[in-house]
């Protein structure tokens, strides 16, 4: 008779290949090969180039420019020792590269030159969807996140304007064609046009987000302040989430409705300005700009949502993974498979499987997500899933602490952070 062990080897094993079998009737076979590994004991951000042709990361000191192949092209370094890089973008060209660090703000040529700076002294948040520097979308204007205003530039360095607020200014968003810029402090929202000029304050509900028993708030400790702005696609709309409420704004600062949710924490406008995605712990809700709530995604402990690039499909993460819902009719399509020899031990000896992130590739074949096993109290595994559309599992490694990435601009290249090094990975997809 076989013991407990031995049965649970062959059951494995068997699950295995079933997965094996669900995996290769796909239609596509996809190929993921190394192109190389850029090796830094400190990476804080990576970005690509809006060509895709350059990867940029940065540690504490400097930026560094590498090739898909993980050549080193050059290093943008402050003079001074005192710089600590705080956050990097490039400019729409690709350029230009913007740097903040706490001794100021620096413009560069994707040459390596310092093209200017300024003792200007942005904010340290450490957020990563939230830019503390930015070029406006037209390329010829700089914005910069400091402690009570923005403040703008051009790109010779000369100020045009500083944009104030009575708190501290949390941050910033550019309107889609950039002729609007929203501000947010804790108490109010301002609204600026493109050269500076104050157009109009917003400012809070009074709305209460309710206690809800036995659960914990994600909103807790910013009871009584706006946590959130952006625009609608149009520009039209301005989106505001307050006490974990969602508010919509006219440009003229009217408040035009409240999409009665309760402990709302991110929204997510869909790009053809018809429908919003507003996140909850419990899951998403899908509604219309008319305030009617078109469809629930019931996702417990739920941490994030993204839209495909075509709007077809809402994916959320959380507990238990990642989940694709249909947006044209609310069904759920599926939950993505988890094959690898860590998801069935899961299964069997019940581990907790939590994915933080996910995200569509620009070309909306690939669904990205960082997940995280529990076992017990500690971290038992942390790692990236790579899937296709259809649900088909590319690539999963089996190393532990895999926990950022960012898709290159034509969906082809992968960026992997892996502790000290950044894995670049070709991704690519051959018909059967």
């Amino acid at each position: 008779m076989l013991n407990r062990k031995k049965f649970s080897i062959i059951f494995i094993v068997s699950l295995v290949a079933i997965a094996a079998t669900i995996n290769f009737q796909t239609g596509e076979n996809w190929k993921v090969i190394e192109l190389g590994r850029i090796n830094q004991s400190v990476i804080n951000r990576f970005i690509f180039s809006p060509d895709g042709k350059i990867i940029a990361t940065s540690n504490d000191r400097e930026v560094t420019l590498w090739n898909l192949e993980a050549e080193q092209i050059r290093t943008l370094s402050s003079d001074t020792t005192k710089a600590k890089i705080r956050s990097f973008v490039f400019s729409p060209e690709g350029q230009l590269i913007l740097t903040a660090s706490n001794t100021g703000v620096t413009l560069w040529n994707t040459q390596g030159k310092q093209l200017w700076t300024s003792p200007f002294i942005t904010q340290d948040y450490g957020i990563f969807d939230i830019p503390v520097v930015a070029f406006h979308p037209d390329g010829k204007m700089i914005v910069a996140l400091g402690n009570k205003e923005v403040k703008l530039w051009n790109l010779n360095g000369e100020e045009i304007k500083a944009l104030p607020h009575k708190e501290t200014i949390e941050e910033f968003r550019f309107s889609l064609d950039g002729q609007t810029i929203a501000t947010r402090s804790s108490q109010e929202v301002k609204l600026w046009s493109r050269s500076g000029e104050e157009l109009q304050i917003l400012k809070r509900s009074g709305l209460t987000t309710l206690t809800v028993p036995g659960r914990v708030s994600l909103n807790k400790g910013y009871v009584g302040r706006f946590e959130y702005v952006s625009f609608s696609p149009d520009g039209r709309t301005i989106i505001t989430i307050d006490d974990g409420n969602v508010n919509l704004w006219s440009q003229e600062g009217k408040l035009l409705r409240n999409l009665s949710t309760l402990m709302a924490y991110r929204t997510a406008p869909n790009s053809n300005n018809t429908a919003i995605l507003t996140s909850h712990p419990e899951g998403a809700r899908l509604w219309n700009y008319q305030g009617k709530l078109l469809y629930s995604f019931k996702h417990s402990g739920m941490y994030h949502t993204s839209w495909s690039p075509d709007n077809q499909i809402v994916a959320t993460a959380g507990s238990r993974g990642v989940t694709l819902w249909n947006a044209e009719d609310g069904k759920r399509i599926q939950t993505l498979l988890r094959i690898s020899l860590w998801n069935i031990l899961e299964d069997i000896y019940d581990i907790e499987y939590n994915c933080g992130s996910v995200s569509f590739s620009s070309n909306g074949q690939i669904i990205a997500a960082v997940c995280k096993f529990y076992y017990g109290t500690g971290v038992f595994k942390h790692g990236l899933r790579l899937w296709s559309r259809d649900g088909q599992e590319i690539w999963t490694p089996d190393e532990n602490g895999y926990d950022s990435y960012v898709f290159s601009p034509d969906s082809q290249t992968l960026a992997v952070k892996h502790e000290g090094q950044l894995i670049l990975l070709k991704l690519s997809v051959r018909k059967r």
